[in-house]
């Protein structure tokens, strides 16, 4: 499974049933920080994948 399949209620600090186990996620979770609400600047995954894994905007190559 990668970041962009992955959706909210799968961290299992937002689903105690999620056979996903995030602990890094977890820990964020407890410190105060949740991210609830995220939106995509393209209808296909390879310009947000693009921004996640190099910090770049996808639009800005």
């Amino acid at each position: 499974m990668s970041a962009d399949d992955v959706g909210w209620v799968d961290a299992s600090c937002n689903n105690a049933y999620s056979p996903i186990q995030t602990p890094h996620i977890d820990r964020i979770a407890n410190e105060g920080i949740r991210f609830m609400n995220a939106h995509t600047p393209s209808s296909v995954c390879t310009p947000t994948r693009y921004g996640l894994l190099t910090g770049r905007s996808p639009w800005r190559w």
